[in-house]
């Protein structure tokens, strides 16, 4: 009988001072060729006593597979377990079979919780804190509790994982010498997303961005630069993950009003050389008289590089004068 016809299981344990022990049981398939098909996989820990303090644990972006066994191993054994929606996490926590005291926790929430929190946490209790999906902090809520837990020495652990960030530096495909810098999710007002963006040329850019958003988010990256490559990274990890190159020759052929689901921009740019090109009054007030301030705003956005709101400010005081 070959290895491939049958069954096997691996059992690691731990000794009685406390440490975890791992079973899983894999089903072999039928060819050593190929990728062994593990079919029933559990992971069970026995309890053991971790150390006080708040853990920030990483929890899967999009594929649920994608948490580490030391993260499972601290939400097993946690007091209590800090979210920003409990709904969300429950089904990470039932797919591991973990049996811990969910609290929703947002900044909204910091000064009616941390007192509590600091008071479990000093009674000798290990609290964690893990956000819808990813690295905790990234973009998400705890920045407040963490600096207040700091301050009154509580020791915060960082338990590493899935990060969206992370795997879109490796995704991008930049071959450049310029450094990665995350600017988070941009300011809703194109002026603002502009005002952000055109200090930040000189580097590589990643930006977390929503469906209602990408459009506006690329808009703002191709008024202020010359050349521009967008990666747009879509569902990452996930069945229907996606890497979808924009520049300045395909902008107008991708339907971006289409995207949807957790959206994730790597941008390299060079800026325009003529960013703040001085406005000629005349010709604002030609184009608003043919053709209607929205459709003259549109052909002059670009070469200006003035906000909506700005622009029909302007063009009403020419017509006034």
């Amino acid at each position: 009988m070959s290895f491939s016809d049958f069954n096997s299981s691996i059992w690691v344990f731990g000794s009685d001072s406390g440490s975890a022990f791992l079973i899983v049981s894999i089903v072999v398939g039928a060819q050593l060729k190929k990728d062994i098909n593990v079919i029933n996989k559990n992971i069970f820990f026995k309890n053991k006593m971790i150390e006080t303090g708040l853990y920030l644990v990483a929890t899967p972006i999009g594929n649920l597979d994608d948490i580490t066994i030391r993260a499972i191993n601290i939400l097993k054994n946690s007091n209590l377990i800090l979210c920003e929606n409990t709904n969300n996490s429950k089904r990470l926590l039932t797919k591991y079979g973990i049996n811990v005291k969910l609290d929703k926790y947002t900044d909204h929430d910091f000064d009616r919780k941390k007192e509590q929190i600091k008071k479990l946490i000093l009674s000798g209790k290990a609290v964690s804190l893990i956000s819808d999906s990813g690295s905790p902090l990234i973009s998400d809520p705890g920045c407040q509790l963490i600096n207040y837990l700091i301050e009154n020495d509580i020791k915060i652990i960082a338990i590493p994982g899935p990060s969206a960030l992370v795997s879109s530096i490796q995704l991008s495909g930049f071959l450049n010498s310029k450094s990665f810098v995350f600017l988070g999710f941009l300011p809703k007002k194109n002026e603002q997303k502009i005002n952000k963006l055109k200090n930040q040329l000189h580097n590589n850019l990643i930006i977390y961005t929503t469906k209602q958003q990408i459009k506006k988010d690329i808009e703002a990256i191709a008024e202020i630069s010359k050349h521009y490559d967008v990666i747009v990274l879509k569902e990452l990890t996930k069945i229907h993950e996606q890497r979808i190159s924009i520049n300045q020759d395909n902008l107008e052929d991708i339907d971006l009003d289409s995207f949807k689901g957790e959206l994730v921009l790597a941008v390299s740019a060079s800026p325009r050389e003529n960013i703040d090109r001085p406005i000629d009054k005349d010709e604002i007030l030609y184009n608003v008289s043919e053709l209607g301030m929205k459709k003259a705003y549109q052909v002059l956005k670009t070469k200006y590089k003035i906000s909506r709101n700005e622009f029909y400010k302007l063009a009403m005081e020419l017509k006034n004068e």
